[in-house]
């Protein structure tokens, strides 16, 4: 039986150039999908602090928002209200609070430790967003100056939103406000600045009031 040319041609196997040359795609191929990668890697790094930033960012936003919603919805919520706190260098601030029924996890406690924990949420100075925090039951509660939790020490400010009724808007203080009667005023939104190097972000949290029937716009 007779074997064509073509038939012949497709037996033979792959010649030494044509392995050469396959094997010369194969290795470009190779280098630009390694050059890929590595670039790939290089920006992914360069970009590392921002999103560890970020993340910490929208972690601690989301804590905050669990604290106050647990103070103003939870079972053993106390609500929320403005009261002037202590701190540890001597002058009182007008800081959110509200009561834990059981404390929290930040929390250092010198012995045993104790329900019904009063807590401000505020801003100190070379610490970050602190909790300050002190027991109701101890004997020397409201004489001393409460511990401290901090909980960023990446936010460097506190911004209070509050609405304007009048105009239908909202407006942005650096400080908890007062009615005309000298009353703290529960702001509606809080604004969280953080920053680290060059990083800087803004989260807003939402202050939750008890028995409240509206939404804020």
């Amino acid at each position: 039986m007779r074997t064509t040319a073509a038939s012949a041609y497709s037996k033979r196997g792959f010649t030494l150039l044509e392995v050469l040359l396959s094997l010369a795609l194969l290795g470009g191929l190779l280098v630009a999908l390694n050059v890929f990668v590595f670039s790939m890697a290089e920006i992914w790094g360069k970009n590392r602090d921002r999103r560890l930033f970020d993340q910490h960012a929208r972690a601690v936003t989301r804590h905050v928002t669990e604290l106050l919603e647990d103070a103003a919805f939870g079972a053993a919520g106390s609500g929320l209200e403005v009261k002037e706190v202590a701190q540890t260098y001597g002058l009182a601030q007008p800081r959110i609070t509200f009561v834990m029924a059981a404390g929290s996890r930040l929390f250092t406690w010198p012995e045993k430790p104790l329900p019904d924990v009063e807590v401000a949420l505020g801003v100190v100075d070379r610490a970050g967003l602190a909790l300050s925090w002190q027991s109701r039951l101890e004997e020397r509660f409201g004489q001393e100056t409460p511990r401290l939790a901090v909980v960023s020490p990446f936010v460097t400010a506190l911004a209070y939103d509050y609405y304007d009724e009048s105009f239908k808007r909202w407006k942005t203080e650096t400080e908890i406000t007062r009615d005309a009667s000298g009353a703290f005023l529960l702001p509606g939104r809080l604004r969280i600045q953080y920053q680290q190097g060059e990083y800087t972000a803004e989260h807003v949290v939402d202050v939750p009031v008890r028995g409240e029937g509206a939404t804020w716009y």
